[in-house]
């Protein structure tokens, strides 16, 4: 359990690391007017993620040598990482699906059978949870839209 908390804390730092050095830098836009920066949200989130991953990376550390773990293990279960890997293309596969068509089309399907394959079975649960997403964002654009944003 302190192995995958350490890389997964790694990870975390890494994006946290990215984000700070590359992306928001070069993505985040220039501030022309006064308010606040474009930057700063991001800036403030990957921080915080920075911060987060270096006590979880810390924390679980500690406990590796500890309990004279590892870093690294040579048994990998296959089986497992591939159950942990599927949902992962799924959405990647959806996100690909989408660049073809509208997300009104298949977003609440796609959301629905997600969770579906997830182990919801209350339909109060599916129906709601994957309307909802697809509704707001619509609504959303259709108001920025209208008041000229987009």
């Amino acid at each position: 359990m302190h192995r995958s908390s350490f890389w997964s804390g790694l990870v975390v730092v890494g994006f946290a690391l990215l984000a700070l050095y590359w992306i928001i830098p070069t993505y985040a836009g220039r501030a022309i007017m006064r308010g606040m920066p474009p930057d700063l949200l991001p800036r403030v989130a990957a921080w915080i993620m920075l911060l987060s991953g270096l006590c979880v990376v810390a924390t679980s550390a500690f406990r590796m040598v500890q309990n004279g773990e590892r870093l690294i293990a040579a048994d990998i279960d296959w089986r497992a990482f591939g159950w942990a890997a599927w949902p992962f293309l799924y959405v990647g596969g959806c996100v690909y699906l989408l660049t073809l068509t509208k997300v009104t089309y298949l977003g609440v399907p796609m959301i629905a059978l997600m969770l579906v394959l997830l182990g919801e079975r209350r339909w109060y649960v599916v129906i709601p949870c994957s309307i909802a997403p697809v509704g707001l964002l619509y609504l959303l654009s259709v108001h920025l839209m209208r008041v000229g944003v987009v």
